[in-house]
């Protein structure tokens, strides 16, 4: 083995040319020979480490028993073998990381993923949690809790839930085909209401879409449905508030039994009134209701035989439109 030792207080072994305080070159540095290379880290026992008092900063050890001694004090994760060092409080895991020791941030953390995907796998119940129950993620039954780390269904919230639709302005296409729910007494499970229940639809201008609003997708056969709606003025400060030919209300039915006698709009069935109760004059076919809401608005709801589409066409900004579907929708 050569030794040597520098003046400049640098120490070299196997090498007459230390680069550094200590520079430990392999004596064989390539090749098949058998004979061990390396360092040897001073291996003790986890109570050893332990009881150590006045401990340099940056001291490495290797723990070869985990036995004796406890996972408390400078000794708090020491719970494997392995390599150590010496944070100045406690030794920790040379290779330590999120995947095989817990931890504490010490400040704020973002990532940033840009067009990468993150995410977790797993194969159990509250697999993924917040807070203990203030969010658990069942992997193994495909279910998310609120409130529960037990959730028994898709969502399962234990508490409160509130559901809100801000509206800044009461001018865009809101609560657009929108279905009931059914709440269960007995387990609190939602679910939509069935075929054949009331929907709704609403809030149409219009004259904001260059074509036309769908109000709903109908059957062609085997199909009975009851529409009703209301038409108004939304903006408190127009002049149309006082134009009672502005507000209209009415209801009408679409049969269609067969493929030969598809969905069509029953002609009898057709009532238009004004807000003075009575009969407004329209124009109606099969497939068709148009009339005026004022003496330049003209109004037409139109049925595709072949699509079961029905549809809002109008001129006006100010009106708006609310519809009720009773049927087979």
């Amino acid at each position: 083995m050569l030794f040597n030792i520098k003046l400049i207080a640098q120490v070299g072994i196997n090498t007459s040319d230390p680069k550094a305080t200590l520079d430990i070159k392999a004596k064989i540095p390539s090749g098949t020979d058998t004979t061990p290379e390396g360092i040897l880290i001073p291996r003790i026992d986890r109570i050893r480490a332990q009881s150590m008092l006045n401990i340099d900063l940056s001291t490495l050890i290797f723990v070869d028993n985990i036995s004796t001694g406890t996972l408390a004090g400078n000794a708090v994760n020491i719970d494997s073998p392995g390599y150590y060092y010496f944070d100045g409080t406690v030794w920790r895991k040379q290779d330590s990381s999120l995947y095989n020791t817990n931890g504490t941030l010490i400040g704020n953390r973002i990532v940033a993923q840009n067009n990468n995907t993150l995410a977790f796998t797993g194969t159990v119940k509250n697999a993924f949690s917040v807070d203990g129950t203030t969010l658990s993620v069942d992997a193994a039954g495909h279910r998310v809790g609120i409130g529960t780390i037990s959730p028994t269904q898709t969502l399962d919230i234990e508490g409160t839930a509130r559901l809100s639709q801000k509206i800044t302005s009461n001018t865009p296409n809101v609560l657009s085909n929108v279905q009931p729910l059914y709440i269960s007494n007995s387990n609190g499970a939602i679910t939509y209401a069935p075929k054949g229940f009331t929907t709704l639809s609403g809030g149409f201008r219009p004259s904001e879409n260059s074509s036309s609003f769908l109000l709903a997708s109908l059957p062609r056969t085997n199909t009975i449905v009851n529409v009703r709606f209301v038409c108004y003025v939304d903006e408190s400060t127009d002049a149309n508030n006082d134009n009672p030919l502005a507000y209209t209300y009415g209801d009408f039915t679409i049969i269609g039994t067969a493929n030969a006698n598809p969905a069509k709009i029953v002609g009898n069935s057709i009532n238009i009134k004004g807000s003075d109760g009575n009969s407004k004059t329209s124009t109606n076919t099969d497939t068709s209701i148009t009339w005026n809401n004022t003496p330049t608005t003209t109004i037409s709801i139109t049925l595709d035989q072949t699509t079961g589409e029905l549809k809002l066409t109008g001129d006006i900004n100010e009106n708006s439109y609310m519809f009720e579907f009773l049927g087979g929708i």
